[in-house]
C-alpha cells in the first residue's frame, strides 16, 4: 500500500487519529490533565472551582482516562491518587498548542497582551516544555 493511501485512507483516520481524539474528547479530560500537570492528584482537587463537575461525571472521566492509559490510579492507606502515565505526559505539547490557539484566537479583551504572554510562559513551565 502506498504511503499516500495509508495517510489519507479511511483506515488511518479511523484507527489512529480517531482513537487518539476519542481518548481526550471528554468534556473534562483537558481540565483534569491540566490539573495533573499542576500537581493535583486527588478526586476532590479536580472538582475545586468546578461546580458543574459532579462526582459521577468525574468518576467516569477518570475511569476513561485510566482505560486509555493516560493516568494511573494508586491507592495508599485508603487514599486514592491519580498520576499521569508516560502516555499522558506526551499530551503536554497538545495541551500547550490548544492553550496557545485559544489565547491567540479569542474574541474580545479578556486578557491583555502582557497577561497572554505570562500565561504562555507559565504553561511552558507547567507542561515541562
Amino acid at each position: 500500500m502506498a504511503l499516500e493511501e495509508k495517510l489519507y485512507g479511511n483506515q488511518f483516520e479511523r484507527n489512529i487519529v480517531g482513537s487518539a481524539i476519542k481518548s481526550i474528547s471528554n468534556k473534562w479530560t483537558f481540565y483534569i490533565l491540566k490539573d495533573l500537570f499542576l500537581g493535583k492528584k486527588r478526586f476532590t482537587q479536580f472538582q475545586e472551582n468546578r461546580p458543574n463537575l459532579d462526582n459521577k461525571s468525574l468518576s467516569r472521566c477518570l475511569k476513561s482516562m485510566e482505560n486509555n492509559n493516560l493516568i494511573e490510579k494508586k491507592i495508599n492507606n485508603h487514599e486514592t491518587e491519580y498520576f499521569l502515565t508516560s502516555k499522558g505526559m506526551k499530551l503536554n505539547k497538545i495541551l500547550y498548542e490548544l492553550i496557545i490557539f485559544a489565547l491567540d484566537t479569542h474574541d474580545g479583551d479578556f486578557y491583555t497582551n502582557e497577561e497572554i504572554m505570562f500565561i504562555k510562559e507559565t504553561y511552558i513551565d507547567i507542561l515541562n516544555l
